[in-house]
């Protein structure tokens, strides 16, 4: 197997656990929320909580990348989101909160990781398709947050699935070892860690304009993904009356769509610009949440089917695309620092966008008009990326 299809598979694996560990206590919020005395809708506020701590760790992250390796921080970062896990399973609304700490995190500087070595290992050409591919872990992460979880807390409660799910990230990380010495060769033990190498970062972000319009759109996007991501299976208990597994099964089977979506849109990115493909996305996406506020407990099983795939194929099927172009426009050596700065900037979308969504929702606008809302800056996204100049 090549060198970039191995470092692409590995990527996609420890991006597939990340994304788990971000996606699981939203998941098990409905179970939660009774034991511990709060709304489920509280889960918007762990997302945000995650983001802060996602938005410190990702604008420092250069430095660790070059100095102990992408593949190294992958697993440091696994380590870390496990340990968020197992602090919120013991009790109480303090510990999960707190927990959302560490898994916001290690859940996210897993992306500037994965970004910086496969923009070294992956020739120019094949990286909007293998940087896709890579991300597809993203929606395997969720369809594993939304089926492992709810079936770990039937068999051993919520607070068992934490635990089982902790350990399970520890396990990846001591699988992923033996590739270490392969996919960490470009280490400087000497690389600058500190605030002088974030202003470098930060300094080279402000004076690219592709990579300020690619920032913007990300705040966006990246709100909305996590709107959709921590809110579609309390949507689906709370006002659609589901079951908490039947609406944890139907959010899998919706988001594995994300899979050949995010594929297919790094296909096209080789033949069409990406700006105009985001365009695209952000539109899409605009539709999709549209289309949940009409939904009520009378909707047809497959009916709610259709608009969870809508909102998977276009919410959360972007990044590949993006990151790819994120590391095209990167000057050389400097991808993962660059995705970790333009990421960092983005998670003040998810710090903004979720916690809006479920006040929205607790204010007295419901439901339906929340996703309608929440939708219109997406199209706005879309709009501006169309007119922008390349």
């Amino acid at each position: 197997m090549s060198l970039a299809l191995t470092a692409t598979l590995a990527m996609l694996v420890q991006q597939a656990f990340a994304t788990f560990t971000r996606g699981l206590v939203p998941v098990l919020a409905p179970a939660m929320g009774p034991d511990l005395g709060v709304d489920p809708s509280l889960a918007g506020l762990y997302a945000a909580l995650a983001a802060g701590a996602a938005l410190v760790g990702t604008l420092g992250v250069g430095g660790f990348l070059n100095r102990y390796g992408a593949l190294r921080v992958s697993q440091v970062a696994l380590a870390i989101a496990a340990s968020g896990l197992a602090m919120a399973a013991p009790a109480g609304v303090l510990l999960v909160a707190l927990g959302s700490i560490p898994v916001g995190l290690g859940s996210t500087i897993s992306t500037p990781a994965s970004s910086h070595l496969l923009a070294r290992v992956v020739p120019p050409r094949q990286q909007p398709l293998l940087f896709s591919i890579k991300q597809t872990g993203v929606p395997v992460g969720v369809a594993m947050s939304g089926l492992l979880g709810p079936g770990f807390a039937l068999l051993f409660g919520w607070r068992g699935a934490l635990v089982l799910s902790a350990l399970l990230c520890l396990a990846l990380c001591l699988a992923l070892e033996p590739l270490r010495a392969r996919f960490d060769a470009d280490r400087d033990p000497h690389a600058r860690i500190g605030l002088s190498g974030v202003l470098d970062t930060m300094t080279t972000v402000r004076r690219l304009p592709a990579i300020r319009v690619l920032a913007m759109a990300f705040v966006v996007l990246v709100g909305l993904q996590f709107v959709f991501q921590t809110f579609l299976v309390v949507f689906l208990v709370e006002r659609l009356g589901w079951t908490l597994g039947s609406a944890g099964a139907l959010f899998s089977l919706a988001t594995l769509v994300a899979i050949p979506a995010r594929i297919l849109w790094g296909a096209a990115g080789a033949k069409f610009p990406a700006r105009f493909l985001l365009a695209i996305i952000a539109i899409g996406t605009c539709l999709s949440f549209a289309a949940l506020a009409p939904l009520t407990p009378a909707s047809s099983w497959w009916t709610v089917l259709a608009v969870a795939v809508a909102g998977s194929a276009t919410a959360m099927s972007w990044h590949g695309l993006m990151l790819a172009e994120l590391a095209r426009l990167s000057p050389p050596g400097k991808a993962g620092a660059v995705t970790g700065a333009v990421l960092a900037f983005a998670q003040l979308g998810q710090i903004a966008l979720p916690p809006l969504f479920g006040f929205t929702v607790a204010i007295g606008l419901g439901w339906g008009g929340s996703w309608v809302l929440l939708g219109l800056p997406a199209a706005a996204v879309g709009v501006w990326l169309l007119r922008a100049k390349a």
